[in-house]
């Protein structure tokens, strides 16, 4: 590292994050991970110049680094701790390349290589998780955990994994509330750094991929009022901070109409029908992204079949609510023919009793009721 200038080993790593971004099928079709390994190779040439990891940090048992470890690991931190001096900071810039590391494992299909990165960048983040520096990037970490034990179809492991990153998120909002650090400012010369409202957009960004990877974990575990809540937060949140693809984002609002649906709450259903079509119009309205390096317009095909998915979701909620209104209104026809049948019997048994007793002479035992004053005509 002492004979490496500092600008070099920053220079590899963003010559790493660049080939990191490359579409698989912009790579050779023999070898759709060539971009991935390239980035893979330099990422791990950082690593080696950065040195060894502190040894109380490397050394310790990856036991306490489990999602059932407790407060050594997925607990929240007594206290914010910042990584102060070179030691800290060397540590730091470890975990943002075993972070990188995991993440480009787990894109080449590698998922224990994947996870054994990731494990590392948590257990260097272990007493800095909470700062200014880190709680980005150890929310980053845990998410991607989150999403690989899900695959793995291990869901309450990816739950305990994403439920921690919200909690941690919450905590950090309530005790310091600024904008983190990003990750990637760990290997940016000083003039290069981000503005506050870009950190605050990432970070935010990382949130709302939190609350998006909790409902498809909710779903899966039928907890579905809870799924829809944070489908619903999603959601919002991508509109507020203008972080969304017109097509993703329409699909998953009427998806998010049919649970409203099932539950005959009508006005909810249709609010994310008419929010679904109204960004669903924005489609090759919005210029490529990191995310989505090709325009959602310059894909026809997939336009009319999500068009096609939300049409089949009004008919739908068109028809329930028909069926509903059917329902509703034959059950009023009983209501009502009942109550009619209960007055009518009531009003014929005192109309017998009146003519009863007019034939008698005697006084009516059962005097008219309501607005009926006498009943004399039928006798």
């Amino acid at each position: 590292m002492a004979n490496v200038p500092w600008a070099e080993v920053c220079e590899k790593f963003q010559a790493a994050l660049a080939l990191s971004r490359v579409e698989l099928h912009k790579n050779p079709e023999k070898e759709p991970y060539k971009s991935k390994y390239s980035a893979r190779a330099l990422l791990e040439e950082v690593k080696a110049l950065l040195g060894p990891a502190p040894e109380d940090e490397d050394e310790r048992p990856e036991a306490e680094d489990g999602p059932g470890a407790g407060d050594h690991a997925l607990g929240l931190p007594a206290e914010v701790v910042e990584p102060e001096g070179p030691v800290a900071q060397r540590a730091v810039r470890l975990a943002v390349i075993e972070f990188h590391l995991g993440v480009n494992h787990i894109d080449t299909e590698e998922l224990s290589a994947g996870e054994e990165h990731l494990v590392k960048c948590l257990r260097l983040l272990r007493r800095y998780r909470l700062s200014h520096d880190c709680i980005s990037l150890c929310i980053q970490a845990q998410n991607n955990l989150g999403i690989l034990w899900s695959e793995r179809e291990e869901i309450e492991t990816a739950q305990a994994y994403l439920e921690s990153s919200e909690a941690l998120y919450n905590q950090y909002m309530k005790e310091v509330g600024s904008p983190p650090l990003d990750p990637t400012e760990r290997f940016l010369p000083e003039e290069e750094k981000l503005t506050e409202q870009e950190r605050s957009k990432r970070f935010e960004k990382v949130y709302t991929h939190n609350l998006y990877y909790l409902a498809q974990v909710y779903q899966h575990l039928e907890m579905f009022e809870k799924a829809a809540h944070y489908c619903h937060s999603t959601l919002k949140r991508q509109l507020e901070h203008n972080a969304y693809h017109p097509i993703e984002w329409a699909i998953n609002a009427a998806t998010l109409s049919q649970f409203y649906i099932n539950k005959l709450c009508f006005m909810e259903a249709r609010h994310c029908l008419s929010a679904a079509n109204v960004i669903f119009g924005q489609t090759g309205k919005i210029s490529a992204t990191e995310d989505t390096p090709e325009a959602e317009g310059e894909v026809p095909e997939l336009y009319h079949q999500r068009k096609g998915e939300i049409a089949r979701c009004w008919i739908k909620y068109c028809l329930t609510l028909m069926q509903n209104a059917q329902l509703s209104m034959q059950k009023n026809e009983e209501e009502l023919q009942d109550k009619f049948q209960h007055l009518f019997s009531i009003f014929i048994h005192s109309c017998h009793g009146c003519a009863e007793d007019a034939q008698s002479g005697r006084p009516s035992a059962h005097p008219p009721r309501g607005p009926v004053h006498s009943c004399s005509g039928y006798a």
